[in-house]
Order: C-alpha cells, then sequence, then structure tokens
C-alpha cells in the first residue's frame, strides 16, 4: 500500500511537473510556440521609405502600471493636430515596433498613434503572455490613460494577430464613449481553437484535454483560464463597428476564423480579404486596397 502511494506521488508530480513545463511553454516572455507563417513578402513601393520617415517623428514616451507591471508606450502626434489616437496592440512573442509599418499608416491618414508593449513584451514588465485576455485589461487601462491625458480625444483600437483578440475582447467590454471603433488584423476565434489548431497541424491529434489541464496552472500563475481568452464570447457584448481584416493564405490564424467570427455578436461590421494575404501582411502587399478600406472605415464611424 505504501508502496502504491509512493508511486501515485511520483506520477501526480510528474505530471504537474510536465502541465508547468508546457504552460511557460505557451506563455512565457518570448515564447515561440506560436508559430507564424510570416514569409518575407516584397513589400510594396513607398512603404519601408514611409516607415522610416514616421520612426524619425518626435514621440513621448509613457508609461502605466497595470496588472502590477510596468508597461511602456511611445504617443506619436500627427504634424497637423488631430483629436482622434489609434491605439495600436501588437501580437505574440514580438514588441510594438512589429506594427512600425501599420503604424506609419494611420499617422499618413492623420491620426495620432498609441504604439505599446504588451505585458512581457519589448521594455514592458510581466512574466507571462495572456493570448489577449490578460492584454484586453492593459490595454482598457491605456485607454484610461490616454483619456487622462487627452480628455476629448476620440479613440481607435487596432491589433494584429494576438492583439487583433485582444482587441475584439477589449470590444466586449464596458468602454467609455470615446472608443468609436476597432480595427482587428488576423485575429483568432479563442486561445483554446487556434493552439488546438496548430496542436492538431503538427500531430494530427486533438489537443483540446492538454489544455484544459494547462489551463488550471495557467489560472494558478497567470491569472486566468484559457477559457477566458475568447473572442466570440466578447464579440457578443460588443456595440463597437469592427473592421476584421484577414488574408486568405493565413496559416498562423486560418482565414476560416475570421468567418466565424463574423457569426457573432449584433454590431456594424466591415471585411477586407486578400487572396494571396499572409499572416498579418496584407497591408504590405495590398497597400493601396487596405489603405483605402481602412481610411472609408474611419471617416465613416468618427
Amino acid at each position: 500500500m505504501t508502496m502504491t502511494i509512493v508511486i501515485l506521488v511520483v506520477v501526480l508530480l510528474l505530471i504537474v511537473l510536465i502541465l508547468n513545463a508546457l504552460f511557460l511553454y505557451l506563455q512565457k516572455r518570448n515564447s515561440n510556440a506560436m508559430g507564424s507563417d510570416a514569409p518575407h513578402v516584397t513589400r510594396d513601393p513607398g512603404i519601408d521609405e514611409a516607415t522610416a520617415a514616421y520612426l524619425k517623428l518626435p514621440r513621448e514616451e509613457w508609461t502605466i502600471t497595470s496588472n502590477s507591471n510596468k508597461l511602456y508606450g511611445w504617443f506619436v502626434p500627427t504634424v497637423k493636430p488631430s483629436n482622434t489616437t489609434v491605439l495600436i496592440v501588437h501580437g505574440f512573442a514580438v514588441d510594438h515596433s512589429s506594427l512600425d509599418i501599420h503604424a506609419q499608416l494611420f499617422n499618413k491618414l492623420g491620426y495620432n498613434v498609441l504604439q505599446i508593449d504588451n505585458q512581457a513584451a519589448g521594455k514592458s514588465e510581466g512574466k507571462y503572455q495572456g493570448f489577449g485576455y490578460l492584454e484586453s485589461i492593459d490595454t482598457k487601462a491605456w485607454i484610461d490613460e490616454l483619456l487622462k491625458k487627452r480628455p476629448d480625444e476620440k479613440v481607435v483600437i487596432f491589433g494584429a494577430s494576438m492583439g487583433a483578440a485582444t482587441v475584439m475582447m477589449t470590444a466586449g467590454t464596458k468602454l467609455p464613449d470615446n472608443v468609436k471603433a476597432v480595427i482587428e488584423d488576423s485575429g483568432y476565434t479563442s486561445m483554446e481553437e487556434v493552439v488546438n489548431y496548430h496542436f492538431k497541424d503538427r500531430y494530427h491529434i486533438s489537443g483540446r484535454w492538454l489544455l484544459r489541464m494547462i489551463s488550471i496552472v495557467s489560472k494558478v500563475r497567470a491569472g486566468f483560464f484559457y477559457g477566458q481568452a475568447d473572442c466570440t464570447k466578447a464579440l457578443q457584448n460588443c456595440h463597437l463597428p469592427i473592421l476584421f481584416m484577414h488574408g486568405k493564405q493565413d496559416t498562423a490564424v486560418p482565414y476560416f476564423m475570421r468567418d466565424e467570427l463574423l457569426e457573432f455578436g449584433d454590431f456594424p461590421k466591415e471585411t477586407y480579404s486578400l487572396d494571396k494575404g499572409v499572416h498579418i501582411r496584407s497591408y504590405y502587399v495590398d497597400s493601396v486596397n487596405y489603405q483605402a478600406t481602412v481610411d472609408k472605415f474611419l471617416k465613416k464611424y468618427l
């Protein structure tokens, strides 16, 4: 009997250690668990030059504290004064600079830009990434900080990949009336669905049962269950207009998830897709149409 108990304890400890290791693999800072199909693409003429010019513009470094982490952001005002700011939220295992190209687009369209480093990314503090759930809490804190500094500002939130999931989850919460619109590029339906998609793609079996166990570790160590990182639930509480943008050749977040997202919620929805578009690279190769779609959407709802 004693030996049986010892064996059970050892097995239990091994299971806990394995689950903890898998949790760290999925959520630690700089994790590369979520592979991206972001191959090199030839960018449309002028994009690199415009981005280089944008990076030379004056900017203010802002900080906030959210989830006990000191977070960093950079506010870039337009040359011609504007009362609208686009808050830009980046994706998994990168930092704010990954969306510099998109930031220059919004700046070119005449909007102020606030680029942020998510928790556990870039200059910001934090140990664990939250697949959009923890980041949505931080995004609300950034909105509050923006409105503290600029009370009459109109706010648009834009995100790509996990950042897209973040802004959709944010849109499903109670927000100030200053927040007018949301743009998501290459967002997923839920954390569990996108991770299971990759699990099945690599190992040809479902990983749902494993994710449910790792989720318990996530709750203990990071403060949330995986089921909370769910855009389909959040969108049912959304009242803001959302522009859904997605490349049809995306294998990091498959295009069918875009169609599934459109089934949830009763709010104004507009779409953009690109037949040859890969993960968050549609703007690189279809800049004229991408920009025109964004410009038309924002002029309609601001």
